[in-house]
Formats: C-alpha cells, sequence, structure tokens
C-alpha cells in the first residue's frame, strides 16, 4: 500500500512539477534521462502490485481449487505478467498503455521498477499476516 501510494505520488510530483523544474534550468542530462524515465519504472511497480494483489485475492476466492499455490508462485508469475506486459510494450509489440517511444532508458527502467518490486514482495510480503484468511 505504502509502495502503491508513494509510486502514484512520484508519478504525479515528475509529471507536473520535477520534468518542467529540470527542464526550465540547466541541469545534467542524467537528471533530465531519470525524469523521462520515471513512468516507466512507475508503470513497472504499479502493474506488478496491482496483478499481485488481483491474483492473490483469485486464489483466496478460490480456495478449494488455488488454496494450495504458494504465494511465492503467485509473486513470480505477476511478476511475470506484469514483465511480459511492460517490456513488450516498450518494445512496441502493443500500444496498450498509450503513445510509446523507445528508450533503452526506459527499458532498464522498467527492468528496475519490476525487479525491484519483485524483490520487496519477496522480501516483506504483500499483506500483514493478520490480514491472511488462509494458511500459507
Amino acid at each position: 500500500m505504502y509502495i502503491f501510494s508513494i509510486a502514484i505520488l512520484i508519478f504525479v510530483l515528475n509529471k507536473l512539477y520535477i520534468r518542467n523544474w529540470i527542464l526550465e534550468n540547466d541541469l545534467p542530462d542524467f537528471l533530465l534521462i531519470v525524469t523521462y524515465s520515471i513512468p516507466n519504472l512507475i508503470e513497472a511497480i504499479i502493474v506488478t502490485l496491482l496483478l499481485t494483489g488481483i491474483l492473490l485475492q483469485v486464489r483466496q476466492h478460490y480456495n478449494k481449487k488455488l488454496g494450495s499455490i504458494k504465494v511465492e508462485h503467485i509473486n513470480i508469475l505477476a511478476s511475470s505478467i506484469a514483465a511480459v506486459y511492460v517490456i513488450s510494450q516498450e518494445l512496441k509489440f502493443h500500444n496498450l498503455g498509450g503513445n510509446n517511444v523507445y528508450d533503452p532508458y526506459d527499458l532498464l527502467a522498467s527492468f528496475i521498477g519490476l525487479i525491484g518490486t519483485f524483490g520487496i514482495i519477496q522480501l516483506f510480503g504483500f499483506m500483514n499476516e493478520n490480514e491472511v484468511d488462509t494458511k500459507e
């Protein structure tokens, strides 16, 4: 929940303020590259979190059939689906996310977002133990 909220906040601040401020001031190109790649990073984070939440809900709803699937496998599946979506969009296999221009830095930011989010979910979990109805 915190990562999701922080990611959205950073996206909005970047879009409305940070990017314009960097463009108006004579700052290093590195900062401009980062601000243009932040949406890809945020997209990877948000898609991974949403898919993880959806798949965990599906697992819980269909507990009799899917309850034996380990949380780690759900995390891997959600991250894999997110990776296929985000990377295929960046490589222009589809244009579901809007007008996309290929940039290797955007692809790198997407990888960082995907791997980082997967790592955080694996390390800290997706939800509090108190909120889990089924045994892990």
